[in-house]
């Protein structure tokens, strides 16, 4: 099964999102049974409110880019399988703290990922689809951040385990002992029924599991498509893996030791084409035909 993983050479707005969709309907399209894939994400509660208003309804937590994702290869898997680690954040509660005369604090705990946190989900495949839930306990407790409580309580209600965290240390202690589970397992289910499979990163992080493998790499940003050599590319992450968690690699940390494939250039494109995944396939047909190409080599 070909795997491609797209990376962000940025860490916001490079475009992963546009280019993984245009290239799952693409495949699709060509009669290629494909999937999509998001190993890690993170959201916000206020700043991508349509996507929360979505997972509230059904109870669920799932990212907004794999709605767009799961869309555009017509895929019918639950989107908690397709995107197994998953993080609600949500902005500081302002009010709170100027009310309290705490502002100091305010800025002190902005910069504090931590301090956003609500909770973060991991799914694990086995005979069934189990999700256990991390919740900021401390955040809940304080009401910190701007908070749905309902909602809370319903994934709560939900859960097939919980874990309250006090502390970034006990957050990224849960996150290490489930994270790899719920990857792996996810990963195993979707391989199990297709041909290809594309994998979205998160931001611009370049290592999601170091377990993950590749036939093709590609980094995007606005205006251009850099495919890179797969074996260079794990190579190097290996190699810096053993100096630094991969999890914590970054494009940056990368791109210097990559072999170059090709370089295509991609224009900026209207809202009217970014949500119609047909249209946008044929916008970057060619980004399409060189993803075969360089698979199909392999």
């Amino acid at each position: 099964m070909p795997s491609i993983f797209i990376f962000g050479l940025f860490p916001e707005d490079s475009g992963k999102t546009i280019i993984s969709s245009a290239l799952a309907r693409g495949l699709i399209n060509r009669g290629i049974k494909t999937c999509v894939f998001k190993p890690r994400s993170g959201h916000n509660f206020w700043h991508q409110y349509d996507a929360y208003l979505k997972c509230r309804k059904k109870g669920r937590l799932f990212c907004e880019d794999i709605i767009k994702l799961r869309k555009a290869c017509k895929c019918s898997l639950p989107p908690e399988i397709l995107n197994p680690v998953d993080a609600l954040m949500s902005p500081l509660n302002a009010k709170k703290f100027i009310d309290e005369k705490t502002i100091n604090h305010l800025y002190l705990l902005d910069e504090n990922v931590f301090s956003h946190l609500i909770v973060e989900r991991y799914t694990i495949c086995g005979n069934r689809a189990e999700n256990i839930f991390c919740i900021n306990a401390e955040t809940t407790r304080t009401r910190s951040v701007i908070i749905d409580e309902e909602y809370l309580h319903k994934l709560e209600s939900q859960a097939d385990e919980i874990i309250y965290v006090n502390s970034l240390e006990e957050w990224n202690s849960v996150s290490q002992r489930y994270s790899p589970k719920a990857i792996r397992s996810c990963y195993e289910k979707i391989s199990e029924k297709f041909e290809y499979i594309i994998i979205e990163g998160f931001n611009d992080a370049v290592c999601p599991d170091e377990t993950l493998r590749y036939d093709l790499t590609i980094g995007v940003a606005p205006g251009v498509v850099i495919f890179y050599d797969a074996e260079t590319f794990q190579k190097a992450l290996r190699i810096l893996g053993e100096i630094r968690d991969p999890k914590t690699l970054r494009a940056r940390d990368v791109i210097k030791y990559l072999k170059k494939k090709e370089t295509s250039s991609i224009p900026a494109l209207p809202s009217s084409h970014l949500r119609n995944f047909d249209t946008l396939s044929r916008d970057l047909n060619k980004i399409v035909d060189l993803s075969i190409k360089a698979t199909q080599k392999r």
